[in-house]
């Protein structure tokens, strides 16, 4: 749901197969705490699972930021 999310608005992201990528998976973990997936990061928030209206907010900042 979030990769067709983040498609649908025209945001880049980057995906990481934590399954088939230790590094990937060990900076998951490192940064959310635990291994639930996904993990979504923006303007410094870390968000695990797919929450739209947070990842609305998040996405609000991160457009600010990129009109500064």
């Amino acid at each position: 749901m979030a990769k067709e999310f983040l498609s649908q608005k025209g945001i880049a992201y980057t995906d990481h197969d934590v399954t088939k990528d230790r590094k990937a998976l060990e900076e998951m973990i490192r940064i959310s705490g635990g291994r639930s997936v996904p993990v979504i990061v923006v303007c410094e928030e870390v968000m695990v699972g797919f929450d739209r209206a947070r990842l609305e907010q998040a996405l609000n900042c991160m457009r600010q930021r990129s009109e500064v």
